[in-house]
Parts: structure tokens; sequence; C-alpha cells
């Protein structure tokens, strides 16, 4: 029998094909920027291994900068310029920008000014100065004596430049030219799903024009498969019959790296090839229309499935009782059944866990409440809160930030986000400086604020100092400036509130992160103005309206009456519910492979729990603005922790690799 193909909107690739090299430490010559060895050594059974703190690098600092005070002029400014490298990934820019205008280069060879001018790009750009970095970065190509890994550094940091000032397609053309300087295989790889992902957010009628006029063969092939994508990317059996033509068109395109393997990914032995699958679904409950969104995402992907050989899909009601969860499962596999999708939600899950002994591939679709015990053949799926509050966690600290207050609410969801959040945190090694709570339903939120914020405190320091004085005071309260950044669990309208008065309260200037839950789903930039500033996760389906999810959206959503609701987000779970069933095995069998789906990137933790790699958003004029395309200063760094996100057990490995697949067919 041959493989049926799903629709799937990843290719899915080995995750061997992304394995790095160990990295090593090595002392850079003084034609060289700074390296830091950031990349776990391969095979280490620690992945934090070789990875530098913010504490690690600032010893770095300090002691590049005691040996400059030893060496020749030239080896001065070689630790002079390694020293504020290592200031620049701390995350201390100003010390940095202040150490490189400090220096005398006049004396010296071309190059110590070319990696002056570098690292003060590098300053630019993390302090959203686009056009201050383009004007750095102009002009450095034709130093003489510099190395592979100079021009590397600076055609990253042109592709950076371009995306802040919205030129994507030239950032493009930046990763295409840094790929020449490229020598490790991760390295090329994360370099080329670079490139993938921003095709894939570039309108495609702006595609089509360019392939008009552009004169390069190696952007003009990415540019032919990204439009191959974005047509039939809903279909994944045509698309593979159009990767097999443009491979045949284009047989030496860089692109086929990420190509080479789709066949054996989804053909090999440990892909599901069910012949029947039965969804287990409460339409008729309280949770119907959760349950029915879930529903037409699954059945939708599945009618854009173009294989003759798809499974057949039996829908089975079981109603508002979460008991009887264990009787439609026999039911369904004494019909046939060979894989069953659900039930959904935690009470249902918990209740078929514990009373059935589960014979067939199964997917559920929630949480059990003891996962540890689960046979190899049972999967997890869903939207966890408490998912998104550790991913954020992770996103702060990656962000630089190592102190925060929390506020949430006075609700069983407020308390799972909040010890999420706090867990991950801690786990990270930040401080969690203040906690407040507060009642969801009221407007006036100036006390749980004022508390948090340590506004009382101001307050009372200036009544002492008054009496002291004998005189009334003019007087300014002034927000604690122990936390970095606040996390903000709230909904929608709730956030819609309290963020304006946190901004009343001396914090406006203070960062605000929170999930996606503060996100209605659809742009609405009157009334959310009032969130500007925060930063917060979501999904690709949410935040993405053009390529490739602009196109999944006309031709298989279509006139769906709950499009950009909170449902649409069940909506995208169903799709990729059926997307991600042949990778199921494939996933718990290599816990590094990641695959691109709609609601994230996915992946899989020991206990068979897809994980999910969210995108990341900041509200500006009311509208939501993606942040980044993986072109981050800590590239590295978010690889070390990609795989503990979403996992607050603390436990597991560090360290994955990203499938080096298109999101595809």
């Amino acid at each position: 029998m041959r493989t049926r193909f799903f629709f799937i909107p990843a290719l899915i690739a080995i995750a061997g094909c992304a394995s790095q090299p160990a990295s090593e430490t090595r002392e850079i010559p003084v034609a060289e920027p700074v390296q830091t060895p950031t990349d776990a050594p391969a095979g280490s059974s620690d992945p934090s291994q070789g990875l530098l703190t913010e504490q690690d690098l600032l010893n770095k600092a300090s002691e590049f900068l005691t040996l400059a005070e030893q060496g020749s002029p030239a080896e001065s400014a070689d630790y002079r310029l390694k020293a504020a490298e290592a200031l620049i990934r701390s995350g201390r820019h100003r010390p940095a920008l202040r150490l490189l205008e400090s220096l005398d280069l006049e004396a010296l060879p071309p190059l110590f000014s070319a990696r002056r001018e570098l690292l003060r790009a590098r300053v630019a750009i993390r302090d959203n100065r686009p056009e201050t970095a383009f004007k750095l970065l102009a002009g450095l190509d034709d130093q003489p004596g510099m190395g592979p890994q100079f021009h590397e550094q600076l055609w990253q940091q042109r592709a950076r430049t371009n995306l802040l000032l919205d030129r994507p397609l030239e950032a493009i053309r930046a990763l295409i030219a840094r790929e020449r300087y490229l020598t490790r295989s991760g390295d090329l790889i994360r370099n080329q799903r670079q490139i993938w992902t921003l095709l894939n957010r570039v309108p495609s009628h702006q595609l089509s024009q360019t392939m008009q006029s552009v004169p390069e063969q190696e952007l003009l092939g990415w540019i032919e498969l990204a439009l191959a994508h974005t047509e039939h990317g809903h279909d994944s059996f045509r698309l593979g019959q159009e990767i097999r033509r443009w491979q045949s068109m284009h047989p030496g395109h860089s692109a086929n790296r990420l190509l080479q393997n789709r066949a054996t990914v989804l053909s090999g032995p440990s892909v599901i090839q069910p012949r029947q699958i039965a969804l287990l679904l409460p339409l008729t409950s309280e949770f119907g229309r959760a349950a029915q969104a879930v529903h037409d995402g699954f059945i939708a992907a599945h009618g854009a499935n173009g294989d003759p050989d798809k499974p057949r899909i039996k829908v089975y009601d079981i109603g508002p009782e979460a008991e009887l969860s264990p009787v439609y499962y026999r039911l369904a596999v004494q019909e046939g059944a060979d894989l069953l999708v659900g039930p959904l939600g935690k009470q249902a899950v918990t209740v078929l866990v514990a009373a059935e002994s589960i014979s067939v591939p199964t997917l559920l679709l929630g949480s059990a409440d003891n996962t540890d015990s689960l046979p190899v053949n049972v999967f997890q799926f869903d939207l966890s809160p408490e998912q998104e509050a550790a991913q954020t966690a992770l996103r702060a600290y990656l962000d630089g930030h190592r102190t925060t207050a929390v506020l949430f609410p006075e609700t069983s969801w407020g308390e799972r986000v909040h010890g999420a959040f706090s867990r991950r945190w801690q786990e990270l090694g930040g401080v969690v400086v203040e906690s407040r709570s507060y009642v969801e339903d009221r407007t006036d939120y100036s006390v749980p604020i004022r508390e948090v914020l340590n506004i009382d405190a101001s307050e009372a320091r200036k009544r002492v100092l008054s009496g002291l004085l004998r005189t009334k005071l003019q007087f300014q309260p002034r927000r604690r400036r122990d936390v970095d950044f606040l996390f903000l669990a709230a909904r929608t309208a709730t956030a819609r509130l309290l963020k304006p008065q946190i901004n009343f309260f001396h914090a406006h200037d203070l960062p605000v992160y929170s999930t996606s839950h503060v996100y209605a789903g659809a742009p609405d930039p009157v009334n959310d103005a009032d969130l500007n500033g925060i930063v917060f996760g979501d999904m690709p389906w949410m935040l993405v309206s053009d390529g490739f999810i602009g196109n999944l959206r006309r031709r298989i959503q279509g006139p769906w009456p709950y499009a950009q609701t909170a449902l649409d987000r069940l909506y995208a779970l169903g799709m990729d519910t059926y997307a991600i069933i042949p990778s199921l095995v494939r996933l718990r069998e290599d816990p590094e492979l990641l695959i691109e789906g709609v609601t994230a990137r996915l992946g899989m933790d020991r206990n068979g729990r897809v994980t999910r790699q969210l995108s990341w958003a900041r509200f500006d004029d009311g509208r939501p603005v993606i942040l980044d395309f993986d072109l981050g200063e800590h590239r590295n760094l978010y690889e070390l922790g990609s795989a503990q996100i979403g996992d607050s057990s603390g436990e597991g490995p560090m360290g994955r690799k990203r499938s080096p697949g298109l999101s595809g067919p």
C-alpha cells in the first residue's frame, strides 16, 4: 500500500540533517570579530555546556579589557573590540557603544574600523535605528583581510536591517549572500529556513512581479518554489508533484538541501497510515462551539487533501457527559477506526485514560492528569495556556530581562497561568519580585497596580520625609525600579482597561509581556490602541495575513463565520491536528524534530505531548506587528531553550534541532 500523503502545512525533514558539529573554543585572530561558544557540543548529555551566560559574557568583557592594557596598539584594539562584542551579547549596549566610540583606530589598518562599524550597526539594530545601521554597514564589503566570519555577520546584519526597514526581498538577498560564508551544516539549514520564512510572508503578487525582473538565478529558484507552495500548499499530494517538477528544473539549487529527505520522512516505517480516523468531539454540549471549530478545521484540512487514498473520517458526537468518552472510544474501534482523535477537553481525556486500555494510536485533544504512565501510542495536543505562559517566560528571558512582577486575575485560569509562568521563570534563573491578583469583572484596577508597582511605598516615603521636614513637599510618585518587565495575564477586554492604568501609574516605559489571550484575533486599531507596547505570542494563523497563510484562509477556510475570533484558534488546532497525524510516531522517536504548522512550530516532549513555539508580536498603533523572523542576536540561545517551551517540569533536554524543512508539503 502506498503512502497516504495528508494535507500537511509543513515540509517535514529528517532532524539529522540539521545536526550541528561541536563548537570549538578558540582564540579569534585579529582579523575576525570575537566569537562566543554559544552552541552546545554535539552529543553532550547536558546541552547547556558551552553556553555562555550573561555573567560569563561580562567576565569575558572584563578579561578582554584587562588584556587590552598589556598589548601593542593593534592587540589592545583587538581586545577592546572583543570586549565590546561580549557586552553587546550580554545586552549591555550603552557601555559597548561608549567603548566603541572611545577607540582611536586611525593609525591601525582599516579592518579595525570595519569591525567597529559592524558592532555599532548591531547596537543600532537592537535599538531599532535601522537607518543608522544601514549607513554603518554600507561600504564594508571590500575591506581587505576580513575573514568569512566577518562577512557572514555583515550579511546577517544587513538582512536584519532590511527587515526593520520593511524590505523583505532585500533581506532575502542578504541571506542568500550570507550563505557563501557559512560552512557548518546547521548554520546553512538555519539560514535557508530564514529565507523560506521570509518568502512565505511576502504577498504572492509581489513575488510574481519580482520574478519578471530578478536577474539572480538563486533568488528566482526560491521565488518559484515559494509560489508553488502558496498555490498548492493546501494539497500536499499536488504540491509533491510541483516540487518534483521544480527539482528537475533546479537540480543544483541550494533549496534541494531542504527537500532531499521529504519522501523518506513521509513514507518511512514510522509514518502512521490510518485507513479510518474516528473524531470524538462534544458537539452537543456547553463546549459545542469550540468542538465545532475543531471539527471544521479538521474536516477542511481533510477535504483539501488531494490524495485518492486518504483515510476515511467518521465523527462521533460524545455529548455533554465526559464519563461516556470510553464508551464512544470502544464503539469507534469496533466500527473499524485504526486511529482516534479526541476527545476534547481535560475532563473527558482524563476519564478515557483512566478507564480504557487504549489499543490503537490515539491523539488526545487535551492533557490527562497523569501523563507519565500513558502508553507510547497515545499523544496529546491542545492549546494549553500553561504552555503559552512558560513560553512567554522564555521569550522575556531571551530578550535580556531577569526580574519581573506579575499581575493576574483571581480565577482558576489566572492561577494556572501565573503558576506556569513563575515556575518557568525561576527555572531559567529569573526572579519574581512581586505578584498581585486582581478581580476580573471590575473597571478600576488601581489598587493591585499600585501594589505590584510599589507606588504605595513611594508615597509612604514622601509622608515620612514631609513629617521630618515639617513642610509640604512637591512630589511625583515613582514606581519600583527593581523589575525589568511586567507579566500581565489578562484577556482582551480586561487588558484594554489594565494597560492604560499601568501607564498612568508611571509604568509607561516598563515592558509588558502577555499570552495570546490579550489579542481578540482581528486587527482593531481603535480599541487595541490601549494595548500598545504589549509583547505577546500567538499563532502564525492569527498574525499573518499574506503568503501561505493567506492562501490557506482563502482556499480552505473560505467564509467561515468565526474567522479571526477566539474560535479561529481552535479551527487552526483542527487543521494542525489533521496535518500532524502521519508524523506522530516520528516526532516521538526524535524529540529534536520540529515541523511547521499554522498554530506554531510543533515538536513533541517525552510524554507524547505536542509542544508549540509561537510567533511573537507587539501592539503598535493598535495593531500586532510581528517582531522578528529568527534573525535575532540570541539565535543560538533560542535553539538551546526551545525544547523546554511548554514543559514546566524543568527536566528534559534544553537543545533541539530545527527541522530543515519548508513550511509546506
